[in-house]
């Protein structure tokens, strides 16, 4: 009788809450093994005793979890985190990129601290991670899945840093998928639109009491806002079924394309839209609120 194949293991960042916390359930579900890592450790532990749970009471093969506290506002944590995976679980198949964080503030009132944060976590993170795994993803002709943002379509000043590693993400995940391409890894770049998470929650703890509407930092509409679980799924089906790119919800991210392309076929017209606005939010002080007193309430994905 031959041997049932070795589970593969996943390494899925920012996964104490939010998308990461729903693609570390359905991987379990799906019989991944996983490395789950975020900064928070009681979240972690807390996330891996009900994924065993769950799959228990499901009658499924229960995984193998391990957690890995980190933070990835460090630059040393790429290369010690990878090797700690490797050393304790001794694979590598997949890496889903899905940590990061946007904190609404224009630009020449952002804290210099906080725009390194941004960039550290959500492009300089990505990438490092991706290269230290780079020799067990060719190994194991694995996959890298990173979550990017649908605000690259319309750049937008309150969240203008945050747009833009989430633009740089882009860039490189197409690079690097056609350099790997005839090596057997596979790149894949999931584009989200509004999705019911934890996000726009912290975003209303940085609000001011009675601030204005403002359709890039307040939670969307229902009908505009994807289900976690079902961005969970999607991500996971990339697996055997990869995307150059997966937009969810396309009802949303699709408009949110043209609305793109149209300013870039006419930059006069973005520069009016998007500078108008700015200037309305600036005007009501929207944009001039954020402070790291919240500590560990900045938004992630």
């Amino acid at each position: 009788m031959a041997e049932a194949p070795t589970p593969r293991l996943v390494l899925v960042t920012g996964a104490s809450a939010g998308i990461g916390a729903a693609v570390a359930r359905e991987l379990a579900r799906q019989g991944f093994d996983l490395a789950l890592t975020a900064r928070r450790a009681d979240r972690l532990s807390k996330l891996a005793d009900e994924i065993r749970d769950d799959v228990s009471q499901r009658n499924g093969r229960v995984p193998k979890v391990d957690n890995f506290t980190a933070d990835l506002d460090d630059p040393k944590t790429p290369e010690t985190l990878i090797a700690d995976v490797v050393g304790r679980c001794g694979r590598l198949d997949v890496l889903v990129n899905n940590a990061g964080f946007g904190l609404p503030a224009l630009f020449s009132e952002s804290d210099p601290a906080e725009i390194r944060r941004q960039l550290e976590v959500n492009f300089v993170a990505p990438l490092m991670l991706a290269r230290f795994a780079m020799p067990h993803l060719l190994s194991s002709k694995g996959m890298i899945i990173n979550v990017g943002s649908s605000i690259t379509s319309v750049p937008n000043s309150a969240l203008g840093a945050y747009g833009a590693t989430k633009a740089g993400l882009a860039y490189w995940n197409d690079a690097i998928r056609r350099e790997l391409k005839h090596r057997g890894v596979r790149v894949c770049l999931v584009e989200p639109g509004p999705v019911k998470t934890e996000f726009f929650s912290a975003l209303e703890k940085l609000a001011p009491p009675g601030h204005a509407y403002n359709p890039m930092l307040d939670a969307p509409a229902p009908w505009m806002s994807a289900k976690v679980d079902d961005v969970a799924r999607r991500i996971v089906r990339l697996i055997d079924r990869p995307k150059r790119r997966l937009s969810v919800l396309k009802r949303v991210v699709w408009p949110f394309r043209m609305i793109g392309g149209l300013f870039q076929i006419c930059p006069p017209l973005g520069d009016l839209a998007l500078s108008t606005m700015a200037q309305h939010f600036d005007r009501k002080g929207d944009l001039s609120r954020v402070k790291r007193s919240q500590g560990d309430a900045r938004p992630t994905e």
